[in-house]
């Protein structure tokens, strides 16, 4: 669906580098700290079902909650990325 024959997660370091979180504590929110666009948001078409959006602002100590729509036209447009969905199948 993305058109990439092999994905991977980034190292810690990556985490820290390019979205100022460590591995298990990034959501989509620490999008806001990739300047230079250098990660892509791949969104489950399911998760659109919802009314909210929840996460962690760079640490796992808290949760935002917003609404989904001002989630993906407002903030996601602010901090300068377009998500890309996708079909994840669920295992039978």
């Amino acid at each position: 669906q993305l058109g990439c024959a092999r994905l991977s997660f980034a190292s810690p370091e990556q985490m820290k580098q390019l979205l100022g979180a460590a591995p298990g504590s990034a959501s989509a929110f620490e999008l806001m700290h990739d300047k230079e666009g250098k990660v892509q948001l791949v969104i489950d078409r399911d998760l659109l079902s919802g009314e909210f959006i929840s996460g962690h602002p760079c640490f796992s100590t808290s949760t935002i909650r917003l609404k989904l729509t001002d989630f993906l036209e407002r903030f996601l447009p602010a901090v300068g990325h377009t998500p890309v969905m996708v079909d994840l199948p669920w295992p039978a």
